[in-house]
């Protein structure tokens, strides 16, 4: 067994969940040499502590992406509770979730089909107004 010790500052910045992820993806893939300074033990289990600078971290995956969706639509940055609120999600294929969203304003339960391999940035700041947007016609 084999424990990392990661800091959660690198250069000053606060490295992100996904940027760990990716730091762990990235040690366990390859073969590394590690200088004797950096190996000890704890608990029984080779410690190893590793410099985020001198890894670049794996590429996120689909499965990365959708928890990320899943996360910030349940859990927003915001003190107020999110609007739309997540109601479930459906994995409909590797590159189709589907969400169940309810509002406010409306009554029942949404499905909206997105793509984790797409724009995540764009669909988190689209998703709610899309949700809540009344309809024109």
């Amino acid at each position: 067994m084999t424990a990392y010790e990661i800091p959660l500052r690198s250069d000053g910045d606060l490295l992100t969940a996904d940027c760990i992820v990716g730091i762990l993806r990235t040690l366990h893939t390859r073969t590394r040499v590690y200088s004797s300074d950096s190996i000890s033990t704890v608990m029984g289990m080779t410690l190893v502590s590793v410099d985020p600078t001198s890894v670049d971290p794996a590429a996120s995956t689909p499965d990365d992406n959708a928890l990320t969706i899943l996360r910030c639509i349940a859990h927003p940055f915001t003190e107020e509770r999110p609007d739309p609120r997540l109601r479930g999600f459906l994995f409909l294929n590797q590159d189709r979730l589907r969400l169940y969203l309810d509002a406010e304003d409306i009554p029942g339960v949404i499905a909206a089909d997105v793509r984790p391999s797409g724009a995540i940035t764009a669909l988190l700041a689209a998703l709610p107004s899309l949700i809540t947007e009344e309809d024109s016609q």
